[in-house]
């Protein structure tokens, strides 16, 4: 293959279709067709990007293979392909639907019009250079701008209001920059990973959880992908947040209300219509809100991977779970403070208990101890027990400030359980020091301190202990009283 002569420069910023028909204008004052047919290129392979077609037209003009296939669009039949990222038909396009009016004006007449690659970015709305809005071509199905607007007249500038968005420099960053060091959270995703997850979640933050992203009009469209990668950039941690500001903000008010109704076009688009292109992390990052607020029943699919443990339940599965009818439940709940008292029977329809941790605490409740039944339980005196409840060292399963607390004083069986452990494993009393020992009441009778001390004492192995193997509990528990008088007088 012959190679041109003079070479026209390629412009790093331009698509390759583009400067097809510059330097076919250049050496045969026609379009891109005549060039590609002297050279024996296919057209439609070439407008497409095809590898073959792009190596063809390196070869014709010298260029380096590397620097003609970065401004090279590839199009395929259900997407397409930019620098070796995967993209949606929509996301980038090399047809000449936009341009600057004021870019045009510098590159002169319409054999020197160039289209950016910059401006087929569907989320890209005005010319970072100039601060214009794009103006829309007349014929948008062209590959150039010649043919665009017919070398006819270009569309007045108008100037936007405001400077160019963050997320239109970090594209041009991305796509024309020099690799500036980013955030690995960034770096590891694609253009369109970033930007359409960007647009998502600021459409539906600023615009509800309907929105028509289409429907949009441009400055509407930039707003919401600017709200929205302001939020994406700073990572998961500001990305979680936006989400539950989208869920707090849904309309939803049915108990079985879903994942649609709670997150709105964003779950319909990483559900339903983002199959085609791996949407990126944004859709892990959801799927975990989900299940995080949501009471998902094990074996349900949510947005593509099966949920196989549960995280959460409602007062309906709770109920199942625990085996109590549901209006006790909630009364149940209301005194141990995991449902507002105030809750209506909406309301507290549609929260949601973490499983972790409300079973656990129904079932302790289900099996506590009553306080009048806890000197037997403790091996105690109903004094000593008394002590032990005002003094916080056992603690009620209902907060002593909670409501119902005072009529409903009862004690979760393993914190008793825990206690009586501590006991049972003092060394038992042996024979030989018998007399020595005497039980912490005898002690605190002769000036050994305050009970409720000399047992924390005992349980923390700061006073010697011996356990009487014939009872059980706090009245197993024996201390040489001597020692201990002895002890404190040093003291």
């Amino acid at each position: 293959m012959t190679m041109l002569w003079p070479m026209l420069r390629l412009d790093p910023e331009e698509t390759l279709p583009s400067y097809a028909d510059r330097l076919s204008m250049l050496h045969t004052g026609r379009g891109m067709e005549r060039l590609l047919k002297d050279f024996g290129i296919h057209r439609e392979h070439f407008v497409s990007g095809r590898p073959d077609a792009v190596a063809g037209l390196a070869e014709a003009t010298g260029h380096a293979l590397s620097n003609v296939q970065r401004n090279a669009i590839r199009v395929l039949q259900r997407g397409g392909e930019f620098r070796g990222e995967a993209i949606s038909k929509s996301f980038l396009s090399p047809q000449a639907k936009r341009y600057c009016p004021a870019c045009l004006e510098e590159d002169g007449g319409p054999t020197e019009w160039r289209f950016r690659v910059m401006w087929g970015f569907r989320n890209v709305q005005r010319c970072d250079r100039h601060g214009l809005w794009l103006s829309a071509a007349p014929e948008s199905k062209a590959t150039n701008l010649r043919v665009a607007l017919n070398a006819g007249t270009v569309a007045a500038p108008e100037t936007a209001d405001a400077d160019p968005p963050e997320y239109v420099s970090w594209l041009r960053e991305r796509v024309h920059g020099q690799n500036a060091p980013e955030a690995p959270w960034m770096a590891e995703q694609t253009l369109e990973q970033v930007l359409v997850a960007s647009e998502m979640l600021g459409g539906v933050l600023q615009f509800g959880h309907k929105v028509k992203l289409s429907k949009l009009s441009p400055t509407e469209a930039e707003e919401a992908t600017d709200i929205g990668f302001t939020i994406y950039s700073e990572g998961p941690d500001a990305i979680e947040e936006a989400l539950t500001t989208i869920r707090q903000t849904s309309p939803a008010t049915a108990v079985q209300a879903g994942p649609l109704a709670y997150y709105g076009k964003l779950f319909d688009w990483l559900d339903n219509r983002s199959n085609a292109i791996d949407p990126g992390p944004i859709r892990d990052l959801l799927r975990e809100h989900i299940v995080k607020h949501s009471a998902v029943e094990p074996g349900t699919k949510v947005l593509g991977v099966e949920v196989t443990d549960r995280r959460f339940h409602t007062l309906y599965s709770l109920s199942d779970a625990v085996g109590i009818d549901r209006m006790r439940l909630a009364r149940l709940l209301k005194k141990l403070g995991e449902i507002p008292e105030e809750a209506t029977e909406v309301e507290s329809g549609n929260m949601v208990f973490d499983a972790a941790t409300s079973v656990p605490l129904v079932e302790a409740f289900q099996t506590a101890v009553p306080l009048r039944d806890l000197p037997d339980y403790l091996g105690a005196t109903m004094r000593q027990t008394e002590i032990l409840y005002r003094e916080g060292i056992v603690r009620p399963l209902i907060p002593r400030t909670g409501r119902g607390s005072v009529r409903h004083v009862v004690f979760a069986r393993s914190h008793l359980v825990e206690m009586l452990e501590k006991i049972a494993g003092l060394p038992e009393l042996q024979p030989s020091n018998e007399e020595e020992l005497h039980p912490i009441s005898y002690a605190c009778q002769r000036g050994g301190g305050r009970f409720e001390h000399l047992f924390v004492d005992v349980l923390e192995g700061k006073i010697p202990a011996i356990r009487n193997p014939d009872k059980v509990g706090i009245g197993s528990i024996l201390v040489e009283v001597r020692a201990l008088l002895a002890a404190k007088s040093v003291a």
